[in-house]
């Protein structure tokens, strides 16, 4: 009887930990100041504009779990790819460097989506990038470290809130490669 009452105790714990519960994306993204000058820098000044193409996802590429608690909703909804599309728009578009008639065509195919809600939380992204004048491109993986907690709840909306960062260290990634110049007909 002891027993049962044991494991039965552990398993309330248990659930209260993972408690299913929903996190929600902090909202909108908002585009990196230093990507945005890295943008202007490498493509204003030359009077070069681009435009964005098509994002795909490997088929791993799914939206990631956290513990016991459900999915994350770190896109608002949307596909990931399509999350990180639109994060790379505005980034150019903030820069004034965007350009949907532009003569260059930024592509991505997102490889790598990583999620640790335990001990250090941590995402891990990864993008090859290529366009219209580059279609070989070159890789990028970002990977960023983030508080977690004891209790899922806290340490999934910590996730959640860390996800946007990563996707601008990705993006920051992708403008401050040595291959940007050639993925952008510069070089």
């Amino acid at each position: 009887m002891n027993k049962l009452l044991i494991a039965v105790a552990a398993a309330a714990a248990m659930m209260t930990l993972a408690a299913c519960d929903t996190t929600s994306p902090p909202g909108s993204y908002v585009a990196s100041t230093p990507n945005v000058l890295a943008f202007q820098s490498a493509l204003k000044a030359k009077g070069t504009t681009v435009k964005v193409g098509q994002f795909t996802a490997d088929p791993s590429v799914v939206a990631p779990g956290c513990r016991m608690a459900g999915t994350l909703d770190v896109t608002s909804g949307k596909p990931i790819e399509e999350y990180v599309k639109n994060a790379l728009q505005t980034e150019l578009f903030t820069a004034q460097v965007y350009d949907v008639n532009g003569a260059v065509t930024i592509n991505g195919h997102l490889d790598t989506l990583k999620v640790n809600t335990f001990g250090t939380g941590s995402w891990t992204l990864g993008l090859q990038v290529t366009s219209n004048l580059d279609p070989v491109g070159y890789h990028v993986e970002a990977t960023r470290t983030f508080a977690t907690s004891y209790t899922a709840i806290a340490a999934c909306q910590n996730a959640t809130n860390a996800f946007a960062p990563t996707v601008q260290d990705l993006l920051g990634q992708v403008v401050n490669n040595p291959g940007f110049a050639k993925l952008t007909g510069r070089s």
